[in-house]
């Protein structure tokens, strides 16, 4: 078996909550995420605690007693620094959204693992002796590089699941399991908030496999629900694909749908609020086939070209090197003042500027050949 890479033994942290379940039970396991990228070989930035045992009553006189800070109204997961601890639950679908759930203490870590969404989330690792529990065959699941759902009934009791799976085989690189892909096909999203889904989207947004992304915004019949648009070309996934290797930016996925496709892009992100920051850079120059050495320069009069997400390809790149624009702006010579000075002003001083300046450019780029 591959060895489990978490190391907590030193954190004093851990070794404080450690210290203080330890009078009222043996049976707390670091769960979810952490066990999931400590096999991955990923770090992670928090630490989620499940615990058994304990009277929801004395679990919450505990936590208040050690300093940890409580999130939500009933069945406390609380914060302390990077570990969030929690008593292990059942969640019972009761009510639409994804607060409408009726939630008991559990006592089985079988069951407390079932409710989870993927078996790849549904390791444990015991906090006391380190034993480590996999009820779902999850560590073959990831081994193999699949996603795959737990538990039909308690799957679909959350729609965020299925961008959720999309968010995760993006990012960890793996393939949704057929199973989890059909029964992701029946869920509607359409209940949840353009906030919950923008989440994911940002998370997906990041990853190096915007290809997969698309790919399976298409088989699940997302891409509609998401973006309110129906797009069909491989040429864009070519595009997608060949991109992502050169670009890693979190607005580069929508830089290319929307530019690619000419999509309104002041309606698209007022449907969609997605930040506006991402706005701004799906503004950039965009530039299909070859682009010559004065239009890319053209975008260094804003830019430096390192940061252009046209920037796709060996060729662009050592294009923009041999312009000696690649790591920052063209600094023209030309000011505002100077044609001031000559009588320009109004709308016909913005012309000449551009005019003066664009001259420039052309004199700068024969100098550089």
């Amino acid at each position: 078996m591959q060895k489990l890479k978490i190391d907590l033994k030193n954190d004093q942290d851990f070794l404080s909550i450690k210290n203080i379940l330890k009078s009222y039970t043996k049976r707390a396991y670091l769960v979810g995420g952490c066990v999931r990228n400590s096999f991955l070989n990923l770090s992670s930035d928090d630490y989620d605690i499940e615990i058994y045992d304990i009277h929801p009553k004395l679990f919450d006189e505990l936590m208040k007693k050690f300093g940890a800070s409580g999130v939500g109204k009933s069945f406390f997961v609380y914060k302390y620094k990077k570990f969030d601890l929690a008593l292990a639950r059942y969640e019972n679908k009761i009510s639409k959204g994804h607060k409408g759930f009726e939630v008991k203490v559990c006592n089985d870590e079988q069951e407390g693992a079932k409710r989870r969404d993927f078996t790849i989330n549904a390791l444990m690792v015991n906090i006391f002796d380190f034993e480590f529990l996999d009820f779902f065959n999850g560590l073959q699941d990831l081994q193999a590089k699949i996603i795959r759902h737990i538990d039909d009934k308690s799957f679909i009791e959350d729609s965020l699941r299925v961008l959720r799976g999309i968010s995760f085989a993006c990012r960890f690189d793996l393939m949704i399991a057929k199973e989890s892909l059909k029964l992701m096909q029946t869920m509607d999203i359409n209940e949840l908030s353009r906030d919950r889904i923008n989440n994911e989207l940002y998370k997906i947004f990041k990853t190096s496999n915007l290809d997969k992304a698309y790919g399976y915004f298409k088989i699940l019949n997302l891409e509609e629900k998401i973006f309110f648009y129906k797009t069909q070309n491989t040429e864009f996934e070519n595009l997608l694909r060949q991109s992502q290797k050169f670009i890693k930016d979190e607005a580069l996925f929508l830089y290319l749908y929307l530019n690619f496709f000419h999509i309104n892009k002041e309606d698209f992100f007022k449907k969609t609020k997605l930040k506006k920051e991402l706005l701004k850079k799906c503004e950039q120059e965009f530039v299909l086939g070859i682009i010559d050495d004065f239009n890319l320069a053209k975008i260094a009069l804003k830019i430096p070209l390192c940061k252009w997400l046209g920037l796709w390809s060996d060729e662009r790149i050592v294009q923009a090197k041999k312009l000696n624009l690649y790591n920052h702006t063209f600094e023209s010579k030309i000011s505002a003042n100077d044609l001031l000075k000559e009588g320009f002003s109004g709308k016909e001083l913005g012309v000449e500027l551009e005019k003066r300046r664009l001259q420039e450019l052309k004199n700068y780029i024969k100098e550089q050949k």
